[in-house]
This record gives C-alpha cells, sequence and structure tokens, in this order.
C-alpha cells in the first residue's frame, strides 16, 4: 500500500489554475469560438491592444476586449470590437464598456502572464514530487493522468460555465463563467486522473500474468 511518502507536494491547484490562461475554452453554441488571452491570425508588429478574446481558430471571427482609440465614442476608452459575433452575443462593434470591462481587461491582461508562471510551477512541483516519491513510476503515473484529465476538465467544465455566463452577461458573463469552470474542472480533474492512475498502477504491480502454454498446430 502506498505511504504519505509516495504522495508528497503537488502541483494540482497551480497547474489547474494556470492552464485556464492557455486552454482554449469552448463556447457553445457560438460556431467554433473560444475564450483565450492571446490574438490568433494577423497581429501588428507592436502586439495587440486587448485582452481578451472570444475568438475561432484563424481569429478572423472574434469578440475581443479592447483599450485605446474608439471611433464610435471619438475618444480612448475600454471597448468591445467584434467581427462576425454579434450573432452570438448581442454586441455591436465598438461597444463602450464600463467599470466591469475596464477590471475585465486588466484582469485577463495581468492573468495571462500569471496563469502561465503558476502553470510552470505546478508542473516543477510534480517533476519534483515524482523524484522524491518512494516509487517513482507509481507517482509518475498519477502525475500525467492527473495533468491529462485536468486538460479534459478544464474545457468540459469550462464550456458549461460559458454557456452560462453567457445567457447571464454576454462577454463579461462569458469570461468569468469560462474561466472560473476551467479551473473548477481542471482541479477536479487533476484529483481524479491522479487517483485513477494511482490505482492503475496498483492493479498492474500486484496483478500476476501467468504465461500461457504454447501447443503445436494441427
Amino acid at each position: 500500500m502506498p505511504t504519505t511518502e509516495d504522495a508528497p507536494l503537488s502541483g494540482q491547484v497551480p497547474f489547474a489554475i494556470g492552464q485556464s490562461s492557455v486552454v482554449r475554452i469552448p463556447i457553445p453554441g457560438a460556431n467554433g469560438l473560444c475564450i483565450e488571452l492571446r490574438a490568433r491570425g494577423k497581429v501588428p508588429a507592436s502586439g495587440s491592444t486587448s485582452t481578451l478574446f472570444f475568438q475561432d481558430a484563424t481569429g478572423k471571427r472574434h469578440l475581443r476586449l479592447d483599450y485605446g482609440y474608439n471611433v464610435k465614442s471619438k475618444t480612448i476608452d475600454y471597448h468591445w470590437n467584434q467581427k462576425g459575433t454579434f450573432q452570438q452575443f448581442a454586441i455591436p462593434d465598438h461597444t463602450t464598456t464600463g467599470k466591469l470591462g475596464r477590471a475585465g481587461y486588466q484582469a485577463a491582461k495581468y492573468f495571462r502572464y500569471a496563469g502561465r508562471l503558476l502553470l510552470v510551477v505546478g508542473v516543477t512541483v510534480d517533476v519534483v514530487s515524482i523524484v522524491r516519491a518512494s516509487k517513482p513510476i507509481r507517482r509518475a503515473s498519477e502525475v500525467v493522468a492527473g495533468w491529462a484529465t485536468a486538460w479534459i476538465g478544464c474545457k468540459v467544465v469550462g464550456a458549461g460555465g460559458a454557456a452560462a455566463g453567457t445567457a447571464a452577461a454576454p462577454g463579461p458573463g462569458t469570461a468569468i463563467g469560462g474561466v472560473a469552470g476551467c479551473i473548477i474542472g481542471g482541479i477536479g480533474g487533476y484529483y481524479g486522473g491522479s487517483a485513477l492512475g494511482g490505482m492503475i498502477y496498483d492493479w498492474a504491480e500486484d496483478t500476476v500474468f501467468l504465461d500461457v502454454p504454447q501447443v503445436s498446430a494441427p
């Protein structure tokens, strides 16, 4: 039976939180749009002025939260830019956002980097836990299974959160629900996958496979 030494530090929480900054979180009913924190497609050499994106795989169809000159309000403000997404979110191009939009813009801006740092921390902690474990192969089985199911959980629960958020408040609600769901699903997926990986290892280790006697062909 495994002991406490077989389960040292775990990167479960930092990995699950961090992965939500890099996973494409699907938005149900949006014809391939996903929540992301980086632009796809053609990006200016100076970089994008947006921090939150609901976009397809090419970046051509998108709704993005931007800060800069707004041709509609004739001033510099936080606003939504959209192309081909009005049907999903009912947000016209260059729609000015209020305090919630500003908070969302800043949160996405900093989480894009903080999330990636947490992801690296989670992976590092898990690698260290493998090295320190009394049964490193068993621990590696737990970690790899945890990573895989955390990714799946993030997408599945994140998609549900994005759908609920869109129904409540298209745009801001989509992002909040999607990212929160991704984190929750990632933590649950990591825990479940890690436990399953350990169970499979224990089963394989305790199982004795008998050789089948060979007989001559008639």
